[in-house]
């Protein structure tokens, strides 16, 4: 064999362990990726679930103050059409 397909062959030995090894690399790069990912995902999930369990208190507070709205607008709609002395006094025919 000539000293030049000695080389050559050692050479495509050696990148295709470079290559090998890089590949094997590249895999657990990935699946640490993926870890991370399912990692983020959950912690995304328990930050939604917060979130909705603080937003339950401030609906139910909002729709307290909305009802109390309602009513004092329908205690001002009753008083200013019946004035307040038709309501105390009655007037004698």
């Amino acid at each position: 064999m000539d000293i030049l397909q000695i080389a050559l062959v050692f050479l495509i030995l050696l990148l295709s362990v470079i290559m090998s090894i890089l590949g094997i690399q590249v895999f657990m790069i990935l699946k640490e990726l993926r870890k991370s990912l399912d990692k983020f995902e959950e912690l995304l999930g328990d930050a939604q679930n917060i979130a909705e369990d603080v937003s339950k208190p401030i609906k139910a507070a909002a729709e307290v103050t909305q009802v109390v709205e309602t009513g004092v607008k329908a205690v001002k709609s009753i008083v200013q059409n019946k004035p307040a002395k038709k309501l105390l006094f009655k007037r004698k025919s």
